[in-house]
């Protein structure tokens, strides 16, 4: 009679080998687990690089923007010391600022002028609103605007100041209507303001503006913010969702070519309404415009 193999009821034993095997194995995807669950969920600012190609850059010099928005009162550090140390090693040449930095619905404004404070110290700021900074100051009578002016920062309400960057002329504007304002109070600027030959830099807070007005509009660089990159993140997809647009908002993030411009969608670094960020890191953008036939177009 065969004997039976293993023990009572014919069952095999593990062998150690075996048992150590599977334990790494284990021990493997939980790390991969772990890992992916950090990447999808985490909160570490992360920095990205984009490049514009412009023949207006005198000599091909290169003129570093960085790129802020949508904080809503976040802190990285203790008084944003984390962001600032941050941007200081990028050494940019302009901050442009696109808008909901702070929160409608606090009056407290300690976490943006502390900000402001300690970037002034780094490199102009340009600061164009948006629709939280505008309900402070426009229906709650926020001295907001005032402040930040008295810090150095240069605020930019349906207007444009002149400067030279590395010998480079620029005209940076600032347009702060939403789709349904902007006939009211954008258009008039905005028609004035394409007329430059300086290289434009227009930061308007709200991307629709570019699909609803100013598809056809010559602006060299438009920065904005307010989609918070989508909020969830898929591969190839991009952004998700947000509450003025729904589903699949059409720019979520990144660096996009129009007819006669091209405009960059900032992630953001915060958010206001509660839900968590998927797949989408707060971002701290730099964008390096110079006469190099390279492109980053999303």
């Amino acid at each position: 009679m065969q004997k039976k193999k293993g023990g009572p009821g014919g069952s095999r034993a593990v062998k150690p080998k075996r048992r150590g095997r599977v334990y790494l194995c284990g021990l493997l995807i939980t790390a991969l687990l772990a890992l992916g669950g950090y990447h999808l969920f985490s909160n570490e600012l992360e920095v990205t690089f984009y490049h514009l190609y412009s023949p207006k850059t005198a000599g091909g010099e290169n003129i570093r923007v960085v790129v802020l928005s949508d904080l809503h009162n976040r802190e990285f550090g203790p008084g944003n010391t984390e962001l600032v140390e941050r941007i200081a090693a990028l050494r940019p040449d302009l901050i442009a600022v696109a808008g909901d930095m702070v929160n409608a619905d606090d009056d407290n404004l300690d976490v943006i002028l502390t900000l402001c404070s300690q970037l002034t110290e780094v490199a102009p700021v340009y600061y164009s609103p948006g629709n939280h900074e505008s309900n402070l100051m426009y229906e709650k009578g926020s001295p907001i605007e005032r402040m930040l002016l008295e810090l150095g920062v240069h605020v930019l309400v349906n207007r444009a100041e002149e400067v030279t960057i590395n010998r480079t002329p620029l005209l940076i504007g600032g347009l702060t209507t939403s789709t349904e304002g902007y006939e009211e109070y954008g258009a008039v600027f905005f028609d004035e303001y394409e007329k430059s030959n300086a290289f434009k830099l227009l930061i308007a807070h709200y991307p629709s503006l570019y699909y609803e007005y100013l598809a056809d509009g010559h602006i060299d660089l438009g920065v904005c913010g307010h989609y918070h990159g989508g909020q969830f993140r898929l591969p190839v997809v991009g952004g998700v969702y947000h509450g003025d647009t729904g589903f699949f908002p059409k720019y979520s993030g990144g660096m996009y070519r129009l007819a006669n411009s091209t405009i960059f969608v900032s992630r953001g670094m915060g958010g206001h309404n509660g839900l968590p960020r998927i797949n989408n890191r707060p971002e701290l953008a730099v964008i390096d415009i110079n006469g190099r036939q390279e492109k980053h177009y999303s």
